[in-house]
């Protein structure tokens, strides 16, 4: 079984951050997909015909180009040499040391964003920024890390004002944000729609109705859409049996969870993973 992968040599007196640049070795085998516990914010200088991996989905390697892993999100970095550029990774800990008080805004911002191609303004901006942190990380003082703190708070913003798709943060989408973040906390847990209406205080059908309008999916497909790719993840990233998925994933039975999968990935669970490897780039 492949671990989900912790901040590399992090303590608490560093509260779990590190810069690096991206020719960096982890010890993990990086050649395969895998998953972390943190953030990683890539920034690219170079471009070429490599590709990232995030979340199933290929994005290929650009010159002056931004892209951002969230944590527990499947990733696969395929670079060439002369790809090159620098890493912020940090835990969600420190974000919330760094800025008061994370919103839950920020978070959505980030993942709407997994790849962002700049234009040489604000990718100027952002190297900039990039390599300020990076100077001080790697610097000697007794307040350094106070320092890192608020510095990367402000190169932070600077990332969410540049991201070109806003989390969207009108009173009457508070309840889909709501769901959403419950779905994401809880989908291996609980499954039924009238479970997430009674902890959001509101109707079932005042919650299908919501969610079909502002996003064009009903609740149970959102909680369908997590399970899917969190089978595709353990499979690959965590290299589980299906045994062990359909467990830890809470399906009352094998035969349930084969049934899930053939009806939402169209095949046998057994023909799964060589499905998912012929279509990873």
């Amino acid at each position: 079984m492949m671990e989900i992968q912790e901040l590399q040599n992090a303590n608490r007196d560093h509260l779990s951050f590190q810069m690096m640049e991206i020719d960096h070795k982890p010890v993990y085998d990086f050649t395969r997909i895998h998953r972390h516990d943190y953030f990683e914010i890539f920034l690219f200088e170079n471009g070429g015909i490599g590709s990232q991996l995030i979340d199933f989905k290929e994005y290929h390697i650009t010159g002056k180009s931004l892209y951002v892993v969230m944590p527990k999100q499947v990733h696969l970095l395929k670079r060439k040499k002369e790809e090159n550029g620098i890493i912020i990774q940090f835990t969600k800990e420190f974000l919330q040391a760094s800025l008061l008080p994370v919103q839950s805004d920020f978070m959505k911002i980030l993942r709407k964003n997994p790849y962002t191609q700049l234009n040489s303004e604000n990718f100027d901006l952002l190297y900039n920024g990039f390599t300020q942190l990076k100077e001080l990380y790697f610097s000697q003082g007794e307040y350094k890390m106070h320092q890192i703190k608020h510095l990367f708070a402000y190169v932070f913003f600077q990332i969410l004002d540049i991201l070109p798709q806003k989390a969207e943060s009108s009173k009457h989408d508070a309840l889909v944000h709501r769901f959403i973040d419950l779905a994401e906390s809880n989908f291996k847990q609980i499954r039924l729609v009238a479970d997430y209406a009674k902890m959001l205080n509101v109707s079932l059908s005042k919650l299908n109705s919501e969610l079909k309008a502002k996003t064009g999916k009903t609740p149970l497909q959102i909680i369908h859409e997590l399970l899917v790719l969190e089978i595709k993840s353990m499979l690959l990233a965590e290299d589980l049996t299906h045994k062990e998925i359909s467990y830890q994933l809470n399906f009352d039975s094998q035969s349930s969870y084969s049934r899930f999968v053939q009806k939402h990935l169209g095949c046998k669970p057994s023909d799964l993973k060589e499905q998912l490897l012929n279509i990873l780039p």
